[in-house]
């Protein structure tokens, strides 16, 4: 009598490792599309049939989504707390938990993750203009979604904030106050300057300023407000000194607010300034500031919502163009004359 064939004889005959079949079989991890092909028709072809209890394990997902959120002495505990809160309630919308692994582990953090079948699929958060893990996430085959847009983002699946909007925008609204030079105050952080936002900000607002004839001077400033007004103090000892002020992304704008008012330079009146992020809801100055922020709830519904349609097979894991999320504007008080403004990319919100 023929004995039945097993997944050793699928294998053979699909060209691939038994290990492949078990994964088609399983559902436990990714299998390129033409690939999971050859193997449903070699089962086909050779009559396979596998036993219940190895087709059970198709629905056996852990109903898990892992986030890689790494974490050092100068994270922006405040800022990624937002994230963390909105990412666990998208992924309770769409009925699955969410388990944070924080650390600096980058792709060994990620092989780490997907080799412990812990999780179906994978965000990534803190990403890099030129970060490793998009080539990790690209030959793990890993259903993962980018938090953060890297030089090469079309490789994977991503989403973010649109900082290029934030960047001109900053230029833009201290242009229409009326001023032709600013200050760009910057992050004196090795962890944050090579971020993917920061580059796609900086690039935004010089080429803005460039079209409008706006001057840009920059400093980096460490945080807390001691070095922040030491730096400005460095900066308006200038004779040239501008009097409008562009604070980007990951800086803190109430120390610069409250370093310009020990000087005597009050935001709105005598000097502007904007700033490319709010303090959410840890502000501790009492100027109602004028700043862009991320629409965080939104931003992290589209990055659940990318990887849930991965898991169920309506969407690649790459070649897709990133989904950029317009961020929210608030008006405040602190540009000096601000007039008519040209954002087409931003909403507004209330602090």
């Amino acid at each position: 009598m023929q004995s039945s064939p097993t997944s050793r004889d699928v294998a053979l005959a699909a060209g691939v490792s038994q290990s492949t079949v078990s994964y088609v079989l399983s559902g436990k991890r990714f299998v390129a599309p033409d690939t999971r092909a050859r193997v449903r028709a070699a089962m086909d072809e050779l009559g396979y049939r596998p036993h219940a209890s190895a087709r059970a394990l198709k629905s056996s997902q852990s109903r898990i989504l892992g986030l890689l959120v790494p974490y050092h002495e100068r994270t922006d505990t405040p800022g990624q707390y937002r994230y963390i809160v909105s990412l666990a309630a998208a992924c309770r919308r769409r009925g699955y938990d969410l388990l944070v692994i924080s650390g600096e582990e980058g792709v060994e953090g990620m092989r780490r993750l997907v080799g412990s079948a812990l999780c179906d699929g994978i965000l990534v958060m803190d990403v890099l203009d030129d970060d490793a893990r998009v080539d990790a996430a690209q030959d793990l085959h890993l259903p993962s979604v980018f938090i953060g847009l890297s030089h090469n983002a079309e490789a994977v699946v991503a989403t973010d904030t649109d900082f290029e909007a934030i960047g001109a925008g900053c230029a833009q609204r201290i242009h229409d106050a009326g001023h032709r030079r600013a200050l760009v105050v910057n992050p004196a952080s090795e962890h944050v300057t090579p971020m993917g936002f920061i580059r796609r900000f900086d690039r935004a607002l010089e080429s803005r300023a460039e079209e409008l004839g706006l001057a840009l001077d920059s400093i980096a400033v460490p945080r807390g407000f001691m070095p922040t007004h030491a730096a400005l103090c460095d900066y308006l000892a200038r004779p040239d000194h501008a009097d409008a002020f562009i604070v980007a992304p990951s800086t803190s704008i109430d120390d610069v607010i409250n370093a310009l008012l020990t000087e005597g330079l009050g935001p709105g009146s005598e000097v502007s300034v904007i700033g490319a992020g709010g303090s959410g809801d840890s502000s501790h100055t009492n100027v109602d500031y004028a700043c862009y922020d991320s629409d965080v709830p939104r931003v992290a519904d589209t990055a659940v919502g990318l990887l849930v349609d991965q898991l169920e097979g309506a969407l690649p894991l790459a070649g897709r163009e990133p989904e950029r999320i317009a961020p929210v504007f608030h008006e405040g008080v602190s540009l000096r004359s601000l007039t008519a403004t040209h954002d087409t990319n931003v909403t507004s919100f209330t602090r």
